[in-house]
Order: structure tokens, then sequence, then C-alpha cells
């Protein structure tokens, strides 16, 4: 078991992303590093850095005694019932509650922390914290545990150079001893301590991806895969392809990916063409017969691009395209085949997300989700029945 060293937790007060996302099992220590790195650095005459708890409640029992610690430490003057820390310059530390949002309306903002996240609306960041950074290009950090795939979930998966996140289970924070973290799961359903103490986005429902496990499959590529090829899912709304690598021992890597909303086959193919390369294509067998947006159909306005596609002739069962999946990700025997890049976000959430229907099939009720899974899994049930070698330059 590997324990978070005080370097670490430097390393996270150091970094520069703007956006910093720490998703930690309980007693792990968030409160303490978030205030830290609230207070840290040089704070300037008038600023305002904030510390917003679910309620008003809890972050005046949670960090008001350390508000008294801190005002006498360094002799900022500290008004109990506005909650506020004054510095000698002026500047201002405040706690405020997510459940009085007129509170939190019109002050601009320098730096602030989002406690337990999950557990608060999300247009509480996006519609009123947010824009109080906007004037001062400010800082903010989210901290919380789990509740499910929710908008704290969609934070952590968020990309890009502005955002940073992180994940840490209850044992890695050193505050809490191993035989607790037993005790706590001897008397805990899985989903549940999995959620709460090892910091993992759970759901109730029936995966579609069973198999799936961040840990184990999410990983950047060691070497250069020798074979590559293109996963294809066509729908206007989320149109997606998929860069897939093919190792000689038949591991398969998710290395890329391009979605596009209200697109097209030729856009999608032009997007491809430029990023990838022209490489054979594993799309949606449907696609034979009919386009999005076009009466030719999706497949032939991929061979006008020079796309070699390689697709059956009707759809294979739903359940024969998990089976593909689940049995690369992990099979019988427990050997992993299949890995995928960190940046492929929304193959990542499909596999975290989807669900299976009554029937065994996939629910498709979110038309947000799924594309990239079946993108994914198209080539999969197909690749399983011949390897890549052999059909994909044909």
């Amino acid at each position: 078991m590997r324990w978070i060293t005080d370097g670490l937790r430097r390393e996270i007060l150091n970094d520069p992303s703007r956006f910093k996302v720490i998703c930690a099992g309980r007693r792990w220590g968030k409160t303490i590093l978030a205030l830290l790195w609230l207070m840290d650095g040089n704070i300037t005459s008038g600023e305002r850095r904030w510390f917003i708890a679910p309620t008003y409640r809890q972050g005046k029992m949670i960090l008001l005694p350390l508000f008294r610690t801190i005002g006498r430490s360094i002799k900022c003057k500290l008004n109990e019932s506005e909650l506020t820390l004054t510095l000698p310059n002026g500047a201002e530390i405040s706690i405020k509650g997510a459940d009085n949002e007129d509170s939190l309306r019109g002050a601009g903002l320098n730096r602030v922390v989002l406690d337990e996240y999950a557990y608060m609306k999300p247009h509480v960041w996006e519609e009123i914290v947010l824009p109080m950074l906007a004037t001062t290009e400010g800082h903010a950090m989210f901290i919380g545990t789990p509740d499910g795939y929710n908008h704290f979930y969609d934070l952590y998966m968020k990309s890009g150079p502005e955002w940073k996140s992180w994940m840490f289970k209850t044992i890695d924070g050193g505050h809490v001893s191993p035989e607790e973290v037993d005790r706590a799961k001897s008397t805990m359903d899985g989903r549940l301590f999995r959620q709460e103490f090892e910091a993992t986005f759970e759901t109730a429902g029936n995966r579609a991806a069973y198999n799936f496990d961040r840990d184990i499959h999410i990983k950047e590529a060691t070497d250069p895969p020798p074979v590559r090829v293109i996963g294809m899912d066509f729908n206007v709304m989320a149109m997606t392809s998929l860069l897939i690598g093919e190792y000689s021992d038949g591991t398969v890597h998710y290395m890329d990916e391009i979605r596009q909303s209200n697109s097209n086959t030729e856009t999608m193919a032009k997007a491809m063409r430029n990023k990838w390369g022209i490489l054979p294509t594993y799309p949606d067998p449907a696609g034979r017969n009919r386009s999005t947006t076009s009466n030719r159909s999706d497949h032939q306005l991929l061979k006008e691009h020079q796309f070699q596609v390689i697709a059956r002739k009707a759809h294979p069962a739903v359940k024969d395209r998990l089976a593909a999946l689940n049995r690369q990700l992990m099979d019988a025997n427990g050997k992993v085949r299949m890995t995928v890049d960190p940046k492929c976000v929304h193959l990542i959430k499909d596999l975290e997300q989807v669900q299976r229907d009554k029937k065994g099939g996939i629910d498709k009720s979110n038309l947000q989700l799924t594309h990239a899974l079946d993108a994914c899994s198209y080539y999969l049930e197909l690749k399983q029945q011949q390897p890549a070698q052999s059909i994909a330059w044909s």
C-alpha cells in the first residue's frame, strides 16, 4: 500500500493548474489540505478567498475552530458572526454555505474551495461561483468523496491545461489505520465501502462493461502499437471515433478519441484524416445502408475519403458485443488485454456509466452516453472473430 507523503501534498499545493479536483476517501485529510491551499501564496490587499461547504452549518462546525487557531497564530481579525478572517492588509477569507445561494452572488473571488462538491447543486459552480472568478482569473479547488456518477464525476474527468485531478483512498492519507479500514470493510456493503473509503465512483445499476476497473485499465502506452485502426459510431448528436492500437499478443490499447456534436460523417472523416491519417476503420454496420446527413451511405462517405471500411453486413447481437468487450477487459483467467489512455474521457465515461437494459442489451436512455462504447465494441466483436493483423489490411 502506498502512503501519501508530505512531498505529494506539496506537489498538489504547488501544482499550477487553475482548477484542481481531489477525490478522496473519508478522513484522508481533504479539508486541511484545501485550507492550506486557500491560504497559500501571496495574498494581496483586498483579495477575497472563500471556503464553500454544502451547508453554512457544516462549514461553521468544521472550520470555525481552525479559523480561531489561525487568527491567533497570524494576528488576523476573526468575525465569528460573519465567519470571516480579515488579514492585516484587508484581505478576507470566509466560510460560506452552498445552501444559501443568494449569499454567494456578486463578489469577485481570487480563490475558492468547494467542499464535498458531490453534495452541492451543480449550478452553484457553473452559474454562481465560476463567473465570480472571471475578472480576477481566480483559481478553484474541488474536494470530496464520490456520490455516484454525478457532477463531481464530470469535473473529475475534465481534461485540458487548466484542469488536474487526483484520487486517493482513505488509507493513503495516513490518518486512519489499516485495522480501522478493515473494521469498516467488515460492516459495510462492498459498493458503499468502495465509494466512502476507496473513493471510487459507484452505481447500483448493472454496468455494461462490468469488468472495467480504472485502476487496472487506464494507463498510457509504453510502446507504440504496431497496428493501428479506427473504431467509429455514427450519430449526429455525438459522432465518435476512437484510435485503437493492437500489439502482437492481442492486447488492445485505446489511444485517442474524437467526439463531434451536431456533425456528419464527412466532417468526422476529415478530422480523422487530419489527426490520425488514413487507417482501416471499423464503423457501425448500419452505416452501410444509411447516412446521418447525406444521400450517400456513411460507409460510402468514408470510402470517398480513402478509408478502408471493415464491418459486418448486419449488426451483431448486443450481448455478443458486450461479451467481447468484457473478455478483452479481463478473461476468465484474469488476463487483461485492453487498456485505455486517460485522454479518452468519453470512452472511460461510457465504460463506467453505461448500463444494461432489462433484456441484457445497452440502455440508450441517456443520449450523451453509449457512443464511445459502441465505437469500441464494434471493433472488438469483429476482431475477436479474426485478429486485426489478418483482416485490417485485406
